[in-house]
C-alpha cells in the first residue's frame, strides 16, 4: 500500500439537491472496520450491520432510499447504471453496474456482459439511514459511491484493451494470494493499476485519503501500430505531448510526456503516459455523464471548475 496523505474536499451546491460535502467513497478492503449500532456484531469491513438490524432498516427506509437513488443516473455507450431493489436483498444498496461493450477476446463476437460489485455486501448507505443521515448525506455517499464504481470499472474495461505488442500493459486481474478463489479477483484491488478519487471545492475540509505521488499531467519513441487501445478511442502521440479522445466525443485529453522515475525504463515510462492520458479520457467521459436530478453533477475533466458542478481529482497507483 503507497504512503497516504489528506487530501481536500470542498462544500459545493448542485442544482437540485444541495450536497454539503462529497466524501470519496472507500472499498470494503481500506476501509475501517465497523460494529453494528446495536453493538451485537463482531468488527467487520464489508458490512456495517448485523443481519436483523440490516433487514429492520430497509423496512424503514426502503422507500425513501428508492426515491433519492433514482434522482442518479447514468447511461451512455452500453453502460448503466443500477441500484437493487429495497425489496431484493437486505444488505444491498450499492451500485450494481453492467458494463456491455466487445469481448477483448472475441471483437467480432456479442456484445460482453460485465457486472461489477456483485461480490460486496456494502451496506454504507442503509447504516447511514440507520444512523440518521439527511438526504442530502445519503445522496453525497450514493454519488461518491457511483462514482468510483463507474471510474473504477472504465479502467478495469480499458486495462483489457490496452497492449504493447500484444501483451497487456497493466492487467486488469492477477492472482491474490490473500483470495481463497479464482473468482473473487474483483475489478479493483487486484490487478496492476488502483484508482484514488478526491474531491475539492472553494469550501475545504479534511477528507479521505489519496495516495502520496503528483497528479500525472522525456518523450521516447512508441509506435503507434504497437499499441493498441480501447475500440473507437483515437491515440495521438506528439513530440512533446500524447492526446487521447474517445469514441463518439469531440472532447480531447492532453497530456504532457514526464521524464522516467528513478530507476524506471524509459518505456515503462512512455507507457504509464499514454496510459494515464487513456484513463483521463475515460474518467471525463463518465463524469460528463453521471447525472443528479437530471443534471451532471460532477466538472467534465480534472480539476476543472464548472459553475456547481462538483470538482473532482484522479491518482493513479501502478503497484497493485
Amino acid at each position: 500500500m503507497p504512503q497516504l496523505r489528506t487530501a481536500t474536499r470542498g462544500a459545493i451546491p448542485l442544482a437540485g439537491p444541495t450536497l454539503p460535502i462529497l466524501v470519496p467513497y472507500l472499498p470494503p478492503m481500506i476501509r475501517e472496520m465497523e460494529r453494528c449500532l446495536c453493538g451485537q456484531s463482531g468488527l467487520t469491513c464489508e458490512e456495517s450491520m448485523c443481519r436483523s438490524c440490516r433487514e429492520d432498516a430497509v423496512v424503514v427506509h426502503g422507500q425513501r432510499l428508492a426515491r433519492l437513488l433514482s434522482a442518479i443516473r447514468y447511461e451512455h455507450r452500453g453502460v448503466t447504471l443500477t441500484w437493487t431493489e429495497a425489496s431484493s436483498h437486505a444488505s444491498a444498496f450499492t451500485p450494481r453496474v453492467s458494463f456491455l461493450m466487445p469481448d477483448v477476446y472475441d471483437p467480432q463476437g456479442p456484445p460482453h456482459l460485465f457486472r461489477g460489485f456483485a461480490y460486496w455486501e456494502d451496506d454504507q448507505l442503509i447504516a447511514a439511514c440507520a444512523r440518521g443521515a439527511s438526504d442530502d448525506e445519503i445522496l453525497s455517499l450514493a454519488l461518491s459511491m457511483a462514482h468510483y464504481a463507474l471510474a473504477t470499472l472504465a479502467i478495469h474495461e480499458l486495462d483489457e484493451w490496452y497492449t504493447y505488442r500484444s501483451v497487456q500493459v497493466y492487467p486488469p486481474h492477477r492472482r491474490d494470494q490473500h483470495l481463497p478463489r479464482d473468482e473473487d479477483r474483483g475489478p479493483d484491488g487486484n490487478g496492476a493499476v488502483v484508482l484514488w478519487l478526491a474531491y475539492t471545492g472553494p469550501a475545504h475540509a479534511e477528507a479521505g485519503q489519496v495516495p502520496d505521488v503528483p497528479l500525472m499531467p522525456t518523450h521516447v519513441p512508441v509506435h503507434r501500430e504497437d499499441v493498441a487501445i480501447m475500440p473507437r478511442q483515437a491515440l495521438c502521440m506528439g513530440a512533446t505531448a500524447i492526446q487521447v479522445t474517445p469514441p463518439a466525443s469531440a472532447v480531447t485529453t492532453s497530456n504532457q510526456w514526464t521524464a522516467p522515475r528513478d530507476g524506471e525504463d524509459v518505456l515503462a515510462a512512455a507507457l504509464r503516459d499514454i496510459h494515464h492520458t487513456m484513463v483521463l479520457s475515460e474518467l471525463s467521459v463518465v463524469a460528463r455523464n453521471l447525472t443528479l436530478a437530471g443534471s451532471p453533477a460532477f466538472a467534465a475533466r480534472p480539476g476543472s471548475a464548472e459553475g456547481d458542478r462538483l470538482t473532482w481529482d484522479a491518482y493513479l497507483t501502478y503497484d497493485g
